[in-house]
């Protein structure tokens, strides 16, 4: 097994859970329960316990079809997690092939995402992410490998295919072709392809497996991935690419290419580029018809020249700003702030580029000057950067100088939720004005007072109305809908009056299990709603916003394969489209009566442009619907029943999670460190995807000078608030036999057990947690140095931090008091008890990108108790570093290089991505300072499957430099389990 097949695997795993280092993606402590079937075990908590059984039933109905279609199975049962940490539409599926799992995250996708054309969230989530599961999760035919894919479940991942662009494809081509929806028939997405193939921008085959930074990069394994794959079935034969699939899994190990390449005519890479080919060439031939329907004189001209991801424009309601959230992807992660561009044109930068001009030419006139851009960049007037990393969305005017826009909260950890701030531009204030209440889109009334949104809790969406005086702010003071797993809401619009009157009526998307998205309006006073006409055949409808009057309502629809501006005229019941599909329109913004502003999508991200409505190509549209039925049926004749939300309770059983589905794996690490001893470590690790309840046992060894070797175990409950562990360990050490200078204490044996219980709290960015220690402990050594220990201690671990994007600053502190009594300590001439303490102070703060840190380090120990510390040595799954308090460890040192009872280090570090550059002065009491400089890092995680789960990459490289005695270098690579 290669190295680089195992990375890939721990890679994957990580990406897949979309593993967020503030928050995991569950919270173990809850009343989870697990319904079981046949062939899929359902585990959620009570609140998404309709939405979990309703899926249940569909995963089974899923199942049989995809065996009917493919001819393919799963043998083992399938772990599914029903959960909704992010308030936002995902899920993933970790293709292991004896321990297959799923997570669905509840929350239903909006009506402008790539994955809102769907005949139900549930039903398209449950088929894409266990077609992952069938397609890359097929025991290998090979007897050998599949059973040491059983037993290693490491092994297990590194034989899923890493050719992102097939596995994301893939299930999406299912997900199209077996319901008729889905994203290789979404109307907008097609749209967008198209664009970029008319400028030249689809990626490459490679840009499509990997991604960049650039703009909607990461949707492209689906949404050309799926395209390509359709274009190979319709010229090779579905049989021909379900052959590959079969090659996979077979006697002789195949990777993609090979299996590829064995049934078509030539390579991935190359069939590619012809896709490519005549995708653009049918791209441009759309454009041709689409282009004869306007001239430039009709056609929107650009108003705001953007780069990146950008959405949610909103303009003041005195029309002299424009709020734009702009995010930028590059490889040190996401900026987001929010943009206020003034509207007027930017006189500054006109009169610059004007003198700039006339100076080239009066220094030499033979020379010619840049041609003006098209449009100026307006000015900005304010900036809003978003904090903690918790995003900026849909931003509203309550007036003109105060914004309303969504961010994500952390209640608690695991449990972020939607809540709306506002924006005081003149004095930069932000408040909080909703706790925990998962809103989304909204609008605000014209006299300030409340707020209609969109609230999805629990999967379930609804529209709220929501109060913004002072003595009940952020309350919901109407459901204006049941909340429903059935309908999702989107866009909530008020209707403006004429007398600037507070509105009686507004606008909304919904949508409803198998039909389309509808535009609607309603009254306040009553639950009837009036349809809006759109257009014959549509498919795609977002974005709807109101004329200044209230009288026509312009919203985003789409068929094929372009999107269009619509208008409905209420005084005359007339539909008009205002452009012909050339451009993929999104926000439309009414400015003025005869001027609208919109963005359009291109390769380089949404700009805004400008529409003159007196001079738009209005087309009347004759042939409209008021029905959100499907009209174009683009499904096999092989597909899915329509979706239902349905419990089924007789086909399966209900019980409570317990210690869950235990899942056990071998286990193999090994370390390296140059300073002391490398060690080989195999164990056997059990858990559950929860992480409720898991356990390992482990023996390890030293095979190249055998300095160390020994055994340890551990097991831990986090089911309760109280989390709970115990590790127990017995080790062999040479500390004469070591590659660096250490106390000869010749042969050392150590045995010991530790019990732990901590509480854990943590609201915002702020973490505290209280714990309780008990350790018994042995020492004996071949110089006869003999003694037993028993400790108890209590110890808090707090951390905060705060976080402005362009700069931001996190401290944490950890602080541990210790009473202990030994047998050294009697020899030392009192009644062998003694106290002290550990600790560790930390400062960061970053700015524009550079980060620098400082680390205060301690540990002491009352006279009575003798030399008893030790400094240097390493952690590892057999040495757990807080089991061992009064071991200071470092990696560059070797195991006791020195000893003593007060011991501190200061360490300044800078971190540059996956390393740290780090300065550390060790100082133990009456013994030589010793100062170590280099590079180090390390990855830790504690989410996935029982292989993955507490697993601890360590690397680095130092100089060490002792006071008095000679210097030297060492390096260290390691990976071990950390409890």
């Amino acid at each position: 097994m290669k190295v680089s097949k195992v990375l890939t695997a721990i890679t994957l795993a990580l990406s897949s859970i979309a593993f967020n280092s503030q928050a995991e993606l569950v919270d173990s402590t809850q009343n989870w329960q697990t319904f079981e079937t046949e062939n899929f075990r359902v585990h959620f908590t009570p609140e998404y316990r309709r939405w979990a059984l309703s899926s249940a039933r569909e995963m089974e109905v899923v199942r049989q079809l995809i065996k009917e279609q493919q001819g393919r199975i799963l043998t083992e049962k399938v772990d599914a997690y029903i959960v909704d940490p992010y308030n936002a539409a995902n899920g993933f599926a970790l293709p292991l092939s004896h321990r297959p799992y799923m997570a669905f995250f509840a929350t239903p996708p909006q009506s402008d995402t790539i994955i809102a054309n769907s005949t139900g969230w549930q039903q398209l989530l449950v088929l894409h992410e266990y077609v992952h599961l069938v397609h890359l999760g097929q025991k290998s035919r090979s007897t050998w490998r599949n059973n040491l894919a059983n037993w290693y479940d490491i092994y297990d991942a590194s034989q899923i295919n890493e050719e992102r662009w097939v596995s994301e494809g893939y299930a999406t081509l299912l997900e199209s072709k077996l319901t008729g929806r889905g994203r290789l028939f979404n109307n907008q997405v097609e749209a967008i392809i198209q664009q970029f193939a008319r400028q030249g921008a689809l990626p490459s085959y490679d840009q499509l497996n990997a991604g960049d930074d650039s703009f909607m990069s990461g949707s492209m394994a689906y949404l050309v991935g799926v395209r390509y794959l359709k274009w190979l079935e319709d010229n090779y034969g579905e049989e021909t690419l379900d052959s590959v699939w079969t090659r996979w899994s077979a006697v002789e190990q195949r990777d993609f290419e090979m299996a590829f390449q064995g049934v078509f005519p030539d390579t991935a890479k190359n069939l590619y580029q012809r896709f490519i080919a005549e995708y653009t060439f049918k791209a441009m031939q759309h454009e041709v018809q689409l282009t004869a329907q306007s001239n430039e004189d009709n056609r929107s001209k650009l108003w705001l020249d953007l780069t990146g991801y950008t959405s949610g424009p909103s303009l003041s309601p005195n029309g002299d700003h424009l709020a734009v959230v702009e995010t930028q992807r590059t490889e040190k992660g996401n900026s987001t702030q929010l943009t206020i561009y003034n509207t007027g044109e930017n006189t500054k930068s006109i009169e610059e580029f004007a003198k700039k001009s006339e100076k080239l030419l009066a220094d030499d006139p033979q020379d010619i000057a840049d041609k003006a851009p098209n449009v100026f960049k307006r000015e900005v007037a304010y900036t809003l950067n978003q904090r903690n990393n918790r995003g900026i969305k849909n931003p509203r005017w309550l007036d003109n100088n105060t914004i309303i826009y969504g961010s994500s909260s952390l209640s608690k950890k695991n449990n972020y939720h939607q809540d709306l701030f506002s924006w005081h531009l003149p004095t930069d204030t932000i408040k909080q004005l909703t706790r925990s209440a998962n809103i989304r889109r909204f609008d605000i009334s014209n006299d300030g007072q409340f707020i209609v949104a969109e609230r999805s809790r629990f999967g379930n969406s609804q529209l709220v109305k929501i109060n913004l005086a002072p003595g009940s702010l952020g309350e919901v003071i109407e459901e204006l809908t049941p909340p429903s797993l059935e309908k999702v809401y989107d866009f909530p619009r008020l209707r403006p009056t004429i007398d600037d009157s507070p509105s009686t009526s507004f606008a909304y998307i919904s949508s409803s299990l198998n039909n389309k998205w509808q535009l609607n309006v309603r009254q306040f006073d009553s639950e009837q709603t009036q349809i809006i006409p759109l257009p014959k055949h549509y498919q795609f409808l977002s974005f709807p916003e109101w004329s200044k009057d209230g009288q026509s309502l312009y919203f985003v629809a789409g068929l094929e394969s372009a999107t269009r501006l619509y208008k409905y005229d209420f005084s005359n019941k007339v539909l008009s489209a205002l452009t012909s599909g050339e451009q993929v329109i999104t926000w439309p913004m009414v400015k003025a009566d005869s001027e609208l502003l919109h963005m359009a999508i291109n390769a380089q991200g949404p700009d805004i442009y400008q529409l003159d409505l007196n001079k738009a190509n209005k087309q009347i549209i004759t042939s409209t619907t008021t029905t959100s039925a499907m009209t174009v049926h683009l499904a096999d004749k092989l597909k899915l029943p329509e979706a239902t939300i349905v419990v089924d309770e007789s086909i399966g059983r209900q019980s409570p999670y317990g210690i869950g589905p235990q899942q056990g794996t071998i286990t193999i690490a090994e370390s390296i460190y140059s300073a002391s001893s490398s060690m080989l470590e195999i164990g056997y690790k059990s858990g559950d995807i929860l992480s409720r309840f898991d356990w390992q046992v482990n023996a390890s060894q030293d095979i190249f000078k055998n300095i160390i070797s020994g055994a340890s175990g551990a097991v831990r409950w986090q089911g309760w608030p109280i989390k709970l562990l115990a590790h127990g360990y017995v080790f062999d050490l040479k500390t004469d036999k070591q590659d660096s200078d250490a106390l000869n204490l010749s042969k050392i044996t150590e045995q010991g057990l530790l019990l732990e219980a901590r509480y854990p709290y943590s609201k915002e960015t702020l973490t505290i947690d209280v714990f309780a220690q008990a350790q018994a402990s042995q020492f004996e050594s071949s110089q006869h140095v003999d003694f037993s220990s028993l400790s108890f201690s209590l110890g808090i671990e707090q951390s905060w931090s705060h976080d402005q994007q362009s700069w931001g600053i996190a401290q944490t502190i950890n602080a541990q008091l210790i009473s202990a009594q030994d047998d050294l300590a009697e020899v030392n001439g009192n009644n062998g008890s003694y106290t002290g303490s550990n600790g560790l102070v930390n400062l960061n703060a970053h700015i524009h990108g550079f980060t620098l840190g400082f680390n205060y380090l301690w540990a002491q120990r009352s006279e009575d108790a003798g030399e008893i510390l030790s400094l240097g040595g390493y952690a590892s799954t057999l040495i757990q570093e807080k089991a061992h308090l009064n071991k200071q460890l470092a990696p560059e040192l070797a195991f006791y290089r020195q000893v003593g009872n007060d011991y501190q280090a200061y360490q300044a570090y800078i971190p540059v991505r996956f390393i740290e550059i780090f300065y550390t002065r060790h100082k133990m009491a009456e013994q030589e300072v010793i100062d170590s400089y280099g590079v180090k890092g390390s990855l830790n995680n504690d989410f996935g499957f029982t292989g993955l789960t507490n697993i601890a990459i360590n690397y680095g490289v130092a100089q060490v430099n002792p006071e008095t005695t000679s210097s030297d270098t060492q390096g260290w690579v390691a990976l071990s389990y950390k409890w």
